[in-house]
C-alpha cells in the first residue's frame, strides 16, 4: 500500500485517498452517481456537525474548577466531588449530543468506579442500543448515532485513523477473503466500532451485571463478546468469574445448579444520589404537605419524628422522618382518612377494573354500570366520569393507543410483585410525560421517603474487589434485575414514542431506581375481583402518598381497606402478642388520643415474627424496629390467608 506523506493537509483528503485504495480491495463497492451525491451531502452535514461537536469523549477532562490530581489524592472529599462533577458534566454533554456512543461508555465507566454497577449497566445498555442501530441503517437511531460517532472519530489523530483502516486492509489481504463490511455503512465507523467501542460495551455490561448479581445476563453478554473477540483476556476473566459465582450458589450436596436457574437479580445501593436535585426538604415543606393531607383527612396532621434507623449500620442509630398524628380524639371504629390515587396498576389483562383507581367495575347490565365510561380512542374503561376526566388530566393521553396494555400482564405468581412495580413505574412515567414535569417532581411520589441508606462516608472503599458482588462494603438493599430496572423501563418509554436518548435527563436508570425505592414498602396491594379464587400473588397495587406517611408498626392502631379509595379506620381491638421470654403482654387500648401517632401496618400483622422481619428487609430495606419485632418476642397466632397488604 502506498505510504501516506506527513504533509497530508486534512483528514478528509486522507480518507478520500484511503477510500479509493479500499475500493480496489473490495472493502468498498463502486458508488453510482446518486450515491456520490448523497455522500457529498453527508460530508457537508458532517462538516457542520464538526463545528458544533464537543471535544473527543475518549475521557472527560476534569473541570477547570476541580482540584488537581495531587490535591485529590490528599483530599478524599475533593475526589468524591470531582467524580460527582464528572457525572454531571457527562450528563450535561449528553444533553447536547445525546446519541454519542463513546460518551455513554465514559459515563458508564464513571458509574462503575463510583460503585454504581447498576447505573453503569443501564448506560452501557444504551450504548449497546446505539451500537445495534449503527449496524442497520433502517434502525430508529441510526442516522443520529452515525453522525455523532463520525464527528467524534474525525477529531481523533489522523495517524490513528489511518492505522485502523490499514490494519483492516492488511487482515483482508492476509486472509484472502472478501470483506464482511457492509458497503451501505460507513467503513470507518464500522472499523472503529469493531476495534474499540463494541469490545468496551461488552466488557462494561458483563462486569456491571456480575456486580449486580445478575449472573445469567452477565454470562450472556460475556459470551456474546467472546464470539467476536475470541482472545480477549478481560471478557474471558469475567466469564470465569460468572461461572465461579454460579458454582458457589447454594444447592443440594453433589448437585450443580443448572445455568438456566442461576439468579438474574440481586441488590444494589438504595440511596439519594448525590446529583439528585429533585428530592425536597420535607421538613421545610410541612405546611404544604399538611395542605395535601387536608384533601384526605381533616383529623390528621403530619409532623417530624425520630425513628430507629433501619440501615443496620448503627443499632442505636436515629433517623428523623415524617409521621402522621391525630388532631383530635378518635374512637374505635371511626374512619379517619379517605384518599384517592391515580398512581395505580393491575397485572391482569382481562379483569374488569377501573384503569384510573383500580376499583372493581359494576356488573355488566346493572344500574351502576351506566356510570362506566370508556375512552373513545383506545376503549380503556373507567368506573366513572370523574375517573375518566382525572385520567385525561393526569396520565392517559401519554398511553392512549400506544400498545402498552399487555406489558407485564398475566405473569406467573412468582413474578406478580415485580410486574406491579413495573406497571406503577409505567403509570408514573406517563403522568410525568403528560404533565410535562420530572417524574420525581410528581405530587404522588415527591414527598415519599425511599428508605434511602446514608451516602457512604468520604473516602470509603465501596468495592474491595471489582470481580465480586459480595465485596461491596455498604448496604445494598434495593432489589434489582436487568429486566425490570433497565430493559423493561426503556421498552415502555419507546412504546410511548419517547426518545430515550434525547430525554435522558427525565428518564434514566437512576430515576427508575429512585422511583422503585419509593414504591417498595409504600405501595399497597390486593387481589382483584371477588370470590374464592386460588392465591396468585398480588394483582392490583397503588401508591397513596398521604396514607404511606403513617409509619409501620406490628401493633398498629388503625386498619385499612382499599377498593378505589384507601381508608383508615381506628382498630376496634389491638393485637395480642408475647414479649421477651414468652410473657403475654396486655393489649393496647383501642382508639386514638389527640396527639398520638397513627401506627399503620404495611404487612399482615398475624404473620410470625420471623416472616415479618423478612418482609421488612425486602420492603423497608432493614429490620422492623418496633417493640413487637425486636429480637426476642414471638407470636404464635395461626397464620391467615393474605389478601391485602404492602408488597
Amino acid at each position: 500500500m502506498e505510504q501516506y506523506k506527513a504533509s497530508i493537509e486534512s483528514v478528509d483528503n486522507a480518507l478520500n485517498r484511503l477510500n479509493q485504495t479500499l475500493a480496489s480491495y473490495r472493502l468498498l463497492s463502486q458508488q453510482n452517481a446518486k450515491a456520490k451525491a448523497e455522500e457529498e451531502a453527508r460530508k457537508q452535514q458532517i462538516e457542520q456537525a464538526k463545528q458544533h461537536a464537543p471535544p473527543p469523549p475518549r475521557d472527560l477532562p476534569v473541570p477547570a474548577t476541580a482540584p488537581s490530581a495531587q490535591a485529590q489524592a490528599q483530599d478524599p472529599q475533593a475526589t468524591a466531588r470531582a467524580r460527582v462533577g464528572r457525572v454531571q458534566e457527562a450528563n450535561a454533554r449528553l444533553r447536547q449530543d445525546p446519541y454519542n456512543l463513546p460518551l455513554h461508555l465514559v459515563l458508564s465507566r464513571i458509574y462503575l468506579v463510583m460503585g454504581y454497577p447498576d447505573l453503569a449497566a443501564g448506560t452501557a445498555y444504551k450504548a449497546l442500543i446505539l451500537s445495534d442501530a449503527l449496524d442497520d441503517e433502517a434502525e430508529e437511531y441510526h442516522d443520529e448515532a452515525a453522525e455523532s460517532l463520525k464527528a467524534t472519530i474525525q477529531q481523533q489523530p489522523l495517524e490513528e485513523r489511518i492505522q485502523i483502516i490499514r490494519r483492516a486492509m492488511d487482515a483482508e489481504l492476509q486472509n484472502q477473503t472478501p470483506s464482511e463490511l457492509d458497503p451501505a455503512l460507513d467503513v470507518e465507523i464500522t472499523l472503529w466500532m469493531k476495534e474499540h467501542y463494541r469490545l468496551i460495551i461488552y466488557r462494561l455490561l458483563s462486569r456491571s451485571l456480575l456486580l449486580c448479581g445478575c449472573l445469567r445476563s452477565a454470562m450472556t453478554y460475556a459470551e456474546r463478546g467472546l464470539e467476536i473477540y475470541t482472545q480477549d483476556a478481560e471478557l474471558t476473566e469475567i466469564l470465569g468469574l460468572v461461572l465461579e459465582a454460579g458454582d458457589h450458589l447454594p444447592n443440594e450436596p453433589d448437585e450443580d445448579s443448572p445455568m438456566s436457574e442461576w439468579p438474574d437479580n440481586g441488590f444494589v445501593r438504595r440511596e439519594r444520589y448525590p446529583w439528585n436535585r429533585h428530592e425536597p426538604n420535607r421538613f421545610e415543606q410541612l405546611d404544604h404537605i399538611n395542605q395535601l393531607m387536608l384533601e384526605a383527612s381533616d383529623k390528621l396532621e403530619v409532623r417530624t419524628i425520630d425513628l430507629p434507623s433501619l440501615t443496620g449500620l448503627d443499632p442505636k442509630g436515629i433517623s428523623t422522618q415524617l409521621g402522621v398524628f391525630a388532631k383530635q380524639d378518635i374512637a374505635p371504629g371511626e374512619q379517619l382518612l379517605c384518599e384517592t390515587s391515580l398512581l395505580t396498576a393491575n397485572n391482569k389483562l382481562q379483569d374488569a377494573l377501573c384503569d384510573a383507581c383500580s376499583a372493581d367495575l359494576p356488573e355488566l347490565g346493572s344500574p351502576e354500570y351506566e356510570k362506566v365510561k370508556a375512552c373513545e380512542e383506545c376503549e380503556v374503561v373507567f368506573c366513572s366520569e370523574w375517573c375518566y376526566q382525572a385520567a385525561m388530566d393526569s396520565y392517559h393521553p401519554a398511553l392512549c393507543d400506544k400498545d402498552v396494555e399487555a406489558i407485564a400482564k398475566d405473569v406467573e405468581p412468582a413474578e406478580a410483585a415485580d410486574a406491579l412495580y413495573s406497571l406503577l413505574l409505567l403509570r408514573a412515567l406517563a403522568m410525568a410525560e403528560h404533565q410535562e414535569c420530572h417524574p420525581l417532581e410528581l405530587d404522588a411520589v415527591k414527598y415519599i421517603w425511599g428508605d434511602f441508606s446514608p451516602i457512604p462516608a468520604i473516602g470509603q472503599i465501596l468495592y474491595t474487589d471489582l470481580d465480586s458482588p459480595h465485596s461491596c462494603t455498604i448496604p445494598r438493599n434495593l432489589p434489582f434485575s436487568f429486566e425490570h430496572n433497565i430493559i423493561r423501563p426503556f421498552h415502555m418509554l419507546e412504546k410511548m414514542d419517547i426518545d430515550i436518548f434525547a430525554t435522558a435527563h427525565l428518564y434514566d436508570t437512576w430515576i427508575f431506581n429512585t422511583l422503585y425505592a419509593k414504591f417498595r414498602g409504600t405501595a399497597s396491594a390486593r387481589l382483584s375481583g371477588l370470590g374464592g379464587r386460588a392465591m396468585r400473588g398480588p394483582e392490583v397495587s397503588a401508591v397513596h402518598p398521604m396514607w404511606c406517611l403513617a409509619n409501620h408498626s406490628c401493633d398498629p392502631n388503625v386498619t385499612w381497606d382499599w377498593g378505589g379509595q384507601i381508608q383508615f379506620t381506628a382498630r376496634t381491638e389491638r393485637v395480642q402478642w408475647r414479649g421477651k421470654g414468652g410473657k403475654m403482654l396486655q393489649k393496647s387500648k383501642a382508639g386514638i388520643k389527640k396527639g398520638e401517632e397513627i401506627l399503620n401496618h404495611y404487612c399482615d400483622v398475624d404473620l410470625p415474627v420471623r416472616e415479618r422481619r423478612e418482609w421488612a428487609r425486602g420492603a423497608l430495606g432493614g429490620d422492623c424496629m418496633c417493640a413487637r419485632s425486636e429480637p426476642g418476642p414471638s407470636f404464635d397466632v395461626p397464620r391467615r390467608k393474605i389478601t391485602i397488604g404492602v408488597f
